[in-house]
């Protein structure tokens, strides 16, 4: 069965109402319906008491109707009464700001003894309870963990409590084994910041912009994606002992580095990955929705998990995005796009506008009313295309691509970092440094799509490991900004040129190490055979000025083993991501 199915929050809505929903949902062609995943207070409305009535009578109802479930286990936001119990649990911001009790999502670090204990006792409730029930599908973890707290609505990063701060020191003690080696990596020689002990580090508070050390900077995002995917991947262990025989996942979305973990990390451990993606919302054109896409399938194959799509638009957007009406031809291109860029299972968010809420009147495939739409219309057809082009959930449309995109991560957080804080003087700070900080990660990796998607259909997207790891089974690769690479990368990037390869990259290429440690020589000199004099920034990104070839803009093409090198020194997928001209052209004999 391919997964083909819709959001629908019966604890929103009369009991009364509930069978004539599902039983249109499955008049739809609808075969999966999702709910549970953010209803903590709905199956433990006091402390310790719990009451699966509710849920009980919606499975029941989906059993009756035929209809499976997505299932999830609501530790994403802990109910009112949490606060009572433990009042000194609210997250923090860098600034030392309380965040509210409720309102922000999530409203709880998931570093927290007291939430991790309670949340482990629900999933076993809840698994426990369910893991027979002829409706369940599969188990859907938390919701979004990949929020930091606030949901984004600051420049605040992830939350600085005590307990994060302790979990942040016991990562870097196992990371690195002793206080000589972490003084090291973090430079903390510089501006006085030597640490005698552990107990010495703290959270970099800094926020946007952690000026003393942007090792310590980097480290941090590192440390909140292990910490979340160690507790993901906790819970899944945890639901896995007890119900070995369903499928566990999570969801997310893609954003800018300070707003979420990484994905690559992220998805590891999971039966599957689903990706949450609003595609009027975010106002995408078509190859924006692909670039998304094969992203997220770079992410689930990372991990080894199911590219999974948890909630794709079903109606107009509310509260973020563009809140543009949505039309059925659209969702129809959308659901045709994703399925034929690899995805496994899709559900639409959601079934019913809520009439209450934070996200009144959004998002709902039916009218608030319940009566149908013209997108329901266009939906129970796509039903009958997806069961007919896609019979098993082992998607067989895509084939092996001979072509990939290298995402660095840390380079992303690292030119995010130096960007500098947004300030308001004009003069001495810019306000904003977007090209070369903020957006330059995401805007590159752009740039590198759209170079590439031009001639194939099918790219894939690799991360660090894959670097680190070596293994490497393309011939082409585009390796957008270029700037944190470890020995160890490069040398398999090397040996992989050596053996046939064609490496297409772009400024910077190597000037730190992971740790965002200058190399004395960037590695592009041991690479091309050339001098680096220095690097500067214009107003299209960034420069290096190799010794002998002026300050112009140029491609050099090497023949490096059996292999070729293609580098730019300049910031080649930025241009491109604003405007292909001359170079995407000149690139196109290489691809």
């Amino acid at each position: 069965m391919i997964p083909f199915g819709v959001t629908f929050y019966p604890d929103q809505w009369p009991v009364e109402s509930w069978e004539d929903n599902f039983r249109r949902i499955k008049e739809a062609g609808f075969n999966v319906v999702r709910f549970g995943e953010m209803a903590w207070d709905w199956i433990e409305p006091s402390p310790g008491r719990f009451d699966f009535s509710g849920l009980d009578k919606a499975l029941n109802l989906c059993h009756k109707h035929g209809i499976k479930v997505l299932l999830g286990i609501p530790t994403s936001q802990v109910p009112p009464w949490f606060y009572r119990l433990y009042p000194n649990s609210r997250p923090v911001a860098q600034d030392g700001t309380l965040y509210p009790e409720s309102g922000p999502r999530p409203n709880i670090c998931k570093d927290n003894p007291n939430y991790r204990r309670l949340a482990e006792r629900l999933a076993r409730k809840i698994a426990h309870r369910y893991r027979k029930h002829p409706a369940l599908l599969y188990w859907q973890l938390d919701n979004e963990p990949v929020y930091p707290p606030l949901d984004h609505t600051t420049l605040n990063d992830y939350c600085h409590c005590p307990h994060s701060r302790r979990a942040f020191i016991n990562w870097a003690k196992k990371k690195y084994g002793s206080l000589k080696r972490v003084n090291e990596v973090w430079g903390t020689k510089f501006w006085t910041n030597h640490l005698s002990s552990f107990d010495d580090i703290t959270t970099p508070k800094a926020g946007i912009w952690e000026a003393v050390s942007p090792h310590i900077f980097l480290d941090w995002f590192r440390f909140k994606t292990d910490s979340l995917h160690d507790w993901i991947g906790h819970l899944a262990r945890l639901v896995r002992r007890i119900d070995p025989q369903h499928k566990v996942g999570t969801n997310g979305f893609i954003g800018i580095s300070t707003r979420v973990p990484d994905h690559s990390i992220m998805s590891g451990g999971l039966d599957w990955y689903g990706l949450d993606i609003y595609p009027k919302g975010g106002k995408m054109k078509p190859q924006d929705l692909a670039f998304m896409l094969d992203l997220w399938r770079g992410f689930c194959r990372a991990g080894g998990a199911e590219f999974h799509i948890t909630e794709m638009q079903g109606g107009q957007n509310v509260r973020w995005g563009s809140p543009e009406y949505v039309v059925g031809p659209e969702i129809k291109w959308w659901t045709e796009m994703a399925c034929e860029h690899g995805a496994q299972a899709l559900l639409y968010h959601n079934w019913r506008p809520p009439l209450f809420g934070a996200e009144t009147a959004g998002f709902g495939i039916l009218k608030a009313d319940g009566s149908p739409t013209k997108r329901l219309e266009v939906i129970k057809k796509l039903a009958k295309y997806v069961a007919a082009t896609f019979r098993s959930p082992k998607n067989g449309v895509l084939k092996t691509a001979s072509t990939a995109i290298a995402y660095l991560r840390s380079s992303e957080v690292q030119s995010y970092q130096e960007q500098g804080p947004p300030r308001g003087i004009a003069g001495q700070w810019e306000a904003a440094r977007t090209d070369i900080g903020l957006l330059h990660g995401l805007s590159s990796l752009q740039g590198a799509y759209q170079l590439a998607v031009k001639k194939y259909k099918i790219i894939d997207f690799i991360f660090e490991q894959d670097l680190t790891s070596g293994v490497l089974p393309y011939k082409t690769m585009l390796l957008p900004n270029p700037y944190l690479l470890s020995r160890k990368q490069f040398e398999n990037l090397k040996k992989w040129v050596n053996q046939g390869g064609t490496l297409i990259t772009e400024a910077r290429f190597g000037l730190k190490d992971e740790n965002g440690h200058l190399y004395p020589n960037p590695l592009l000199e041991e690479l091309l055979g050339v001098t680096w004099d220095h690097g500067e920034i214009t107003k299209d990104g960034f420069l290096d000025v190799i010794e002998g070839r002026g300050q112009k803009e140029t491609l050099l093409n090497k023949k490096v083993g059996k292999g070729r090198v293609v580098y730019a020194n300049f910031s080649l997928f930025l241009k491109i991501s604003k405007k292909p001209g001359k170079w995407a052209v000149a690139l196109k004999r290489y691809l």
